[in-house]
């Protein structure tokens, strides 16, 4: 399924954002609302037809998710299937993940701590409340806006990959660096187990580790998973957290279901008195990093520790540092030094070279820049800055780096870096313009 290819006559396929055990996702066009989306193909489930029992409860699952109506939930747009293939429909978020976020600053603030889970409580508990499990709740799962909102993914996937997918694929549902014990044993999930994966990434935005990230194998990690558990915080005090912070995190990491909080309402209620500041700060943190990332994609600075990206099972190599939207069901993150990135981190959404291969006229280039201004005047950045860095790379090797097009993409691209706060990054891109036009004069 290569780029510009229609999923289900409707859906453009744009570029790449990840893959993993269930699949693909990628960045589309919606050519019927004309909107950028995230179209998840469960390639791992494929080959079904219309009146297969799992396609059904494919279907039912789609519709539990609609209609739960919630911030913190990423909002579905519409479910269907593709020559065989389930495919999801869902919101392009303008962020990161909680993986990047704490993989590039590092164990957070105690009040974004606080944030961030209380955030993920209030979201499983609208789920919950509308009958729906998470059942992988994991760092790549936890998507933050640029304005500090927490947003729960892949809501109820991993249930249709236990009872299809799983089988053939012969990994865990999930990561057992985030998998309560009693579903590693093979008890059915319920509630708590929602509730321990919050905790396990409670304990990731504290201490900047995975609970167990000294075990490089899948076995060793299920052992310490199911025996010694996740080490407790309660005593440390080398941490710079409340004690109720630390107890609270120790008990959602409780072994035993029944010595969990009960509810994520609860969670909530106990972490609301100790948020303060903390979505202020988290906005101010993810801005920071869409920041560097686009000064990064303008100027084509290779983020440190970036490693190239792999191919993509279709044959198109997928975007250096590409997600994988918690799809990577069998990975397990280390932290051994020199090892590949641990979290996997993600770029939202990444087009890249591969939305303009090919020649491109300069009325090609032209109408592709008045879509990228429409993005930077909606206060879409991140798409913008990507979009833009895409056609300047063609219209520099194509038109030359004088040409009216050429100079416009830059043009763009300097505003967008000044409005992401970018400013001397801007100004050089804002002089090398100007420095252009000086000699055409």
């Amino acid at each position: 399924m290569g780029d510009g290819v229609l999923i289900a006559g409707r859906y453009r396929r744009v570029g790449l954002l990840g893959r993993g055990g269930m699949g693909a996702v990628y960045e589309a066009e919606d050519t019927k609302l004309g909107r950028r989306v995230a179209v998840k193909v469960l390639s791992a489930i494929g080959g079904l037809s219309r009146d297969e029992t799992v396609l059904r409860r494919f279907v039912q699952e789609a519709r539990a998710l609609a209609r739960i109506d919630h911030p913190g939930v990423v909002t579905l747009y519409d479910e269907g299937l593709h020559e065989g293939t389930p495919f999801l429909v869902m919101q392009l978020l303008d962020g990161v993940d909680l993986a990047r976020l704490v993989q590039e600053a590092g164990p957070l603030p105690p009040d974004v701590v606080c944030c961030v889970a209380a955030g993920m409580a209030r979201a499983l508990g609208a789920a919950h409340e509308a009958g729906v499990l998470h059942r992988d709740v994991k760092p790549t799962n936890v998507g933050i806006t640029s304005g500090g909102r927490v947003v729960l993914q892949d809501f109820g996937l991993a249930r249709l990959a236990g009872e299809s997918a799983i089988t053939r694929l012969t990994s865990f549902v999930g990561t057992p660096q985030f998998m309560a014990p009693e579903i590693i044993r093979g008890a059915p999930p319920g509630r708590t187990a929602d509730l321990y994966g919050l905790g396990a990434c409670a304990y990731l935005t504290m201490t900047g580790q995975v609970p167990f990230g000294g075990y490089l194998e899948v076995g060793a990690v299920v052992e310490h998973a199911i025996g010694a558990g996740i080490p407790r915080l309660e005593h440390r005090r080398d941490l710079p957290y409340p004690r109720e912070l630390r107890a609270l995190v120790d008990r959602l990491c409780a072994q035993e279901a029944a010595l969990r909080p009960q509810s994520a309402e609860e969670v909530a209620l106990l972490l609301a008195p100790l948020v303060g500041e903390g979505q202020a700060v988290l906005g101010e943190l993810v801005a920071a990093r869409l920041r560097d990332t686009a000064v990064e994609q303008v100027f084509e600075r290779r983020p440190a520790g970036a490693v190239p990206g792999t191919p993509d099972p279709e044959g198109s190599p997928a975007p250096t540092g590409a997600p994988e939207y918690g799809w990577d069901d069998a990975a397990v993150p280390t932290q051994r030094a020199g090892a590949e990135d641990p979290f996997r981190p993600l770029t939202l959404s990444d087009t890249t070279r591969r939305m303009v291969l090919g020649s491109m006229t300069p009325q090609d280039a032209a109408s592709r820049l008045r879509e990228a201004v429409t993005l930077v005047l909606r206060g879409r950045l991140q798409e913008a800055v990507q979009m833009l860095t895409a056609i300047t790379q063609v219209c520099l090797s194509s038109l030359g780096p004088g040409h009216p097009t050429t100079l416009a993409c830059q043009y763009w691209q300097a505003v967008c870096l000044a409005r992401l706060g970018a400013g001397g990054p801007a100004l050089e891109l804002f002089q090398r313009v100007n420095t252009h036009i000086d000699q055409e004069k």
